[in-house]
């Protein structure tokens, strides 16, 4: 009977590891279309930021709820940044292939800049999404303030987002097995892994009533 107690450790740890891959599968199944894989991952957000915060309840409910209220400011974020990341992407090809001259190395550097700032966006402004209620132009603003604000967790974030997709094309042997492993689990331990760093940076300003343009839509006192 101890081993059901809410507060039993193993209890604990398997209900969090159950919210982690019930988000993940919830994340990949509202991502197939493509286009909403950014209110998807704004939804995953959400889900983890209430896990580490421990109000995680129902995670159904919470992912559906969150990529209803998120949908709109998400999407077009999401495909502002396929865009934007696409046409750098596109640039920075044909730049490089224009390195011979001066004006082709200082353009190929500077888009190289650009597409580092939008990475960071894109890393940060989904999680903003899932934590405040604003105007997508001050969400917009309020990432790249966190993001260069801590610049240390960022660079840890960054680490733990894309290294694990590198590592996974690295060995094209042991394919199936990572992908088997994102498609259970490893998009939401991401996301589980950065909201430790997410919530410490947000929680002053979610704790912050007073603030209007700062309404949390983890805490159940503040819904969206």
């Amino acid at each position: 009977m101890n081993f059901f107690n809410e507060n039993n450790l193993i209890f604990v740890a398997l209900n969090k590891i159950g919210d982690i891959i019930l988000a993940n599968l919830l994340f990949i199944l509202c991502s197939i279309p493509l286009v909403t894989i950014g209110p998807s991952l704004t939804a995953l957000y959400h889900c983890m930021l209430r896990t580490v915060k421990g109000n995680n309840n129902g995670t159904v409910k919470t992912f559906f709820r969150a990529f209803r209220q998120s949908f709109r400011q998400s999407l077009i974020v999401w495909l502002g940044l396929v865009v934007v990341g696409g046409l750098l992407l596109f640039l920075d090809t044909r730049f490089l292939l224009q390195t011979g001259s001066d004006t082709g190395k200082i353009f190929y550097y500077l888009s190289g800049i650009v597409l580092a700032l939008v990475v960071i966006l894109a890393l940060y402004i989904f999680p903003v999404i899932a934590a405040f209620t604003n105007t997508l132009r001050n969400l917009l603003k309020n990432a790249f303030l966190f993001a260069f604000m801590h610049f240390p967790s960022t660079l840890a974030i960054a680490v733990i987002s894309i290294l694990p997709m590198y590592m996974t094309y690295q060995d094209l042997k042991l394919l199936p097995l990572y992908a088997c492993c994102w498609f259970f689990f490893g998009f939401g331990l991401t996301a589980y892994i950065n909201s430790f760093f997410f919530y410490r940076m947000f929680r002053p300003y979610l704790e912050t009533v007073e603030n209007e343009e700062a309404i949390s839509v983890i805490d159940d006192e503040h819904p969206q």
